[in-house]
């Protein structure tokens, strides 16, 4: 089980530099960030207990130098619990639904909105194979 590392500072640019320091220490991963009110920012590290203990102290002494430091703390071996409450949930993604558009044209307009729904279909097909590329 992974050691879970906690820095609490005043304000965003504290949490970066927290970050920042933490990562460039020891091997250490972000779990996550909570924003509280009145600017208070909590990130969360986790690693080998080892790791997260110098992360959190090397960062800690970098917010307390830049006077934005609120507190931090390690737990060697949280409980699956703790991690259950602190992991991120995915979002779920919005589903794209095509409606179907019937229009009802003189036979002559036909052949020219023919060959632009076939220009559409083909620019978003292209499009589509894009997104999924990235």
């Amino acid at each position: 089980m992974k050691a879970l590392g906690m820095i609490e500072t005043r304000g965003m640019v504290g949490a970066i530099e927290a970050v920042d320091v933490a990562c460039k220490t020891a091997d250490v991963e972000v779990l996550n960030r909570h924003l509280v009110k009145g600017g208070i920012v909590t990130v969360e590290i986790v690693g080998d207990v080892g790791a997260v203990k110098v992360a959190v102290e090397a960062a800690a002494e970098a917010v307390k130098r830049l006077g934005v430091y609120m507190g931090s703390h390690v737990i060697p071996r949280p409980t699956e619990e703790v991690y259950n409450m602190l992991e991120k949930k995915e979002v779920p993604t919005e589903k794209v639904v095509e409606e179907e558009i019937i229009v009802e044209l003189p036979e002559e307009n036909e052949v020219i909105v023919e060959e632009i729904v076939d220009e559409v279909e083909t620019k978003s097909v292209v499009n589509r194979r894009d997104k999924t590329k990235k």
